[in-house]
């Protein structure tokens, strides 16, 4: 992907935007100015046009006629003008003077703009009155006269090129300017941004620590994005630690299992035993074999429950709550009357929850066998189930020894025991409540656990449901 400066594309996008404001202001106070200066010209026009006027007088003849005294006229050469009698009686008119020009002149108030000979005129029609043959004792007669006037429009021409020099010029140093201030204000305004790309660039696998700069949390928009990345960083350190401790934990286990069992057979390869000798020791063997294989297999399943939950990829399935809890209760019925504990199932039917049979029964499972673990003889283990519109949910409650406050927040950490010298005789990994959580969190659902030492444990699991079903009562209690 080709890359680019989000500075220089700021600045030009500023600079494109200004320049555009610039041309659209700039011909406004151009036309403007246009209009402002044929208003002043039409005014001159006028005053030009009465200039003539005044120069029209008697021809002291019998017919009181007027005639235009050349003498008294003093206009510009290169003006047009013609004055004429209402009949068409011609009483003067420029030496320019082309016939050509009748019609090219405005009639009303403002001047009209037309070509002459390659030259721009703006010309105007002025209708006046001369009184003639004036005494003392006669007001004189009055003789009508149309005066057509035009000049030419090249010192406007030259004050609007004067003006739009003078506007490109000014608007052009402008935007040099603007380009200026705009490279050092987002050059300082993006210092920020790179002290935070720095101390992120700083971080490495071993090290995690990551703390946004002062300057950069003090940018609205930007501490956001501080913040953003301070608390990925936290998440990513506490899943490094995470998989580092799970993979010391894990070679430590399977370094412990190796090792019993090599020890085992070196023990029976020491010196000639009976058969008998043999038979017990290949056993043990066996069975610390089989221990082996059951923490392999629960770190399989941990791992591609953890992948599941990454890559959304979990597969769906439906299964009732209450049946899989009652089969568990089944199979772990032997233990339960072993070890002197009443199991009560406390069970709603139709409890479906949106969990593959499969992780169903893991979950359900090892829940159970925890707590059948933890729970002395003679006392209590409760499993029951309830739903809502939204929710399937299923507990299992002990008499146990419950858990130390201490402890309370790690037990779903791999490999977390909270007396290690119990794990052998528990026959625990410290993996089945691990391996609970990511079921849980695989398929959108919630585990809470509370506990009182002495007094027991109440572990409840929160899970999607397949359908919409009523409240229902408890159908069944059993006792085994």
């Amino acid at each position: 992907m080709k890359t680019y400066s989000l500075t220089r594309r700021l600045i030009v996008t500023v600079l494109l935007v200004e320049t555009l404001l610039a041309i659209c202001t700039t011909g406004v106070a151009l036309l403007y100015e246009r209009h402002q200066h044929l208003q002043t010209f039409d005014v001159m026009l006028r005053g030009r046009a009465d200039s003539l006027l005044g120069a029209v007088q008697d021809a002291e003849d019998n017919s009181d006629n007027v005639m235009l005294a050349p003498n008294s006229i003093d206009l510009r050469r290169d003006d047009l003008y013609q004055v004429r009698e209402p009949s068409g009686r011609v009483l003067g008119q420029s030496p320019q003077w082309d016939n050509q020009l009748q019609g090219q002149f405005s009639e009303s108030v403002r001047g009209k703009n037309f070509r002459f000979r390659n030259h721009k005129y703006r010309g105007l029609v002025l209708h006046g009155v001369r009184q003639v043959d004036q005494n003392n004792d006669h007001p004189g007669i009055s003789r009508p006269v149309i005066i057509d006037y035009a000049a030419r429009l090249k010192p406007i021409e030259h004050d609007l090129a004067d003006a739009g020099r003078f506007l490109l010029l000014s608007n052009s140093l402008v935007l040099l300017l603007t380009g200026i201030a705009l490279y050092f204000l987002l050059r300082r305004g993006m210092a920020p941004l790179e002290s935070l790309a720095a101390q992120a660039a700083a971080i490495s696998p071993p090290s995690w620590d990551f703390q946004a700069p002062q300057q950069t949390l003090a940018v609205s928009e930007l501490a956001v994005l501080a913040r953003a990345l301070e608390s990925s960083m936290r998440k990513l350190a506490d899943s490094f630690n995470q998989q580092r401790t799970f993979v010391n934990d894990a070679a430590h286990e399977l370094k412990t299992a190796v090792t019993i069992i090599k020890s085992s057979l070196q023990l029976l390869d020491s010196r000639p035993r009976s058969v008998e000798e043999y038979r017990r020791g290949l056993q043990s063997c066996l069975v610390d074999c089989e221990r082996l294989e059951e923490l392999v297999l629960k770190l399989l399943t941990l791992a591609r429950l953890e992948q599941s939950a990454v890559s959304e990829l979990a597969p769906r399935g439906q299964t009732n709550l209450s049946e899989a809890l009652r089969e568990i209760a089944i199979q772990l019925d032997s233990l339960a009357t072993l070890r002197g504990i009443r199991v009560q199932l406390n069970l709603n039917e139709n409890v479906d929850a949106l969990l593959p049979p499969e992780e169903c029964e893991t979950l359900a499972f090892n829940l159970v066998l925890n707590a059948l673990q933890h729970t002395p003889s003679g006392g209590n283990v409760t499993l029951s189930t309830e739903a809502t519109e939204t929710t399937a949910r299923m507990t299992i409650e002990d008499t146990g020894e419950g858990i130390d406050p201490a402890d309370l927040p790690f037990v779903f950490n791999r490999f977390y025991r909270g007396d290690r010298s119990r794990a052998r005789t528990t026959g625990g990994t410290g993996l089945g409540l691990a391996i609970c959580k990511a079921i849980v969190d695989a398929y959108g659902g919630t585990i809470e656990i509370r506990s009182e030492p002495g007094r027991g444990t109440r572990l409840c699991v929160t899970v999607p449901a397949a359908k919409t079903v009523p409240h229902l009562q408890p159908v069944f209690s059993l006792d085994s």
